[in-house]
């Protein structure tokens, strides 16, 4: 199935307007086509019932990106075992719930449970600094800086991935700037820009990340309740499953 079809089918699957779904959504409808595979599965009728996708990221460029929907781990084996390599390292990224359909196939490390916060618009109150630097990425993705006294960022807010409806921020402070507002006013900058751009911001954190997430709080950032996993994996080979 060529990616554009495996696409179309996919949206059957996942929501592309709900926060839960935004990374998902992110890599298998709209990262680059270039570095995207999409494998789909589906029952005789046509229908979908699940799907893996391998993708190339900036994250890591010898470890491709794995994410996932399916609804049994049956399924999910026999996707994983035509999409991955045995024995070859994957960065898992995918909604918690998808963790039991990857069984025993991947050996976990350095697994991490990750938030998804959403910005609420009605909660957010922006706030003007006229120290924040406006930029554009090489791939044209925001950027808001706030820099020292010799022009280089003291603290950074950025995008990880765009889609039409969601972006993933990030925010970095150099330690020497910390303790002056510096990630929360480019934070706010950023999550301005991105509205008024009709995007709405996430932002995915661990939970024992009190400063981050007091941080997004702050701004007007919810919790939605959803979990997603990021987890340094090596595919170990087709499983099979008892019922």
């Amino acid at each position: 199935m060529e990616l554009i079809e495996a696409r179309r089918k996919i949206r059957q699957l996942i929501d592309e307007n709900s926060p839960d779904d935004a990374p998902t959504a992110y890599y298998a409808l709209f990262h680059a086509p270039e570095r995207s595979v999409l494998f789909t599965r589906q029952d005789n009728q046509g229908r979908l019932l699940g799907f893996v996708g391998r993708f190339q990221t900036g994250v890591d460029l010898f470890r491709p990106l794995i994410t996932l929907k399916c609804s049994s781990p049956e399924g999910a084996a026999e996707l994983m075992e035509k999409a991955l390599i045995p024995g070859r390292p994957y960065i898992l990224f995918s909604s918690l719930n998808q963790l039991a359909m990857v069984g025993g196939s991947m050996q976990m490390e350095n697994q991490r449970i990750l938030r998804i916060y959403a910005v609420e618009p009605s909660r957010f109150k922006p706030e003007m600094n006229v120290l924040v630097v406006h930029k554009n990425t090489a791939s044209g993705l925001p950027r808001c800086e706030i820099q020292d006294a010799t022009g280089k960022p003291a603290a950074v807010a950025g995008v990880n991935w765009k889609s039409p409806a969601f972006a993933e921020i990030y925010v970095h402070t150099e330690p020497q700037a910390r303790q002056k507002g510096h990630g929360r006013t480019v934070v706010s900058a950023l999550t301005q820009r991105l509205l008024a751009e009709g995007v709405r911001p996430v932002y995915l954190v661990e939970g024992n990340n009190i400063p981050s997430v007091q941080l997004v709080e702050s701004l007007g950032y919810v919790d939605t309740g959803s979990r997603q996993v990021y987890a340094e994996t090596i595919y170990k080979g087709h499983r099979k499953f008892s019922v």
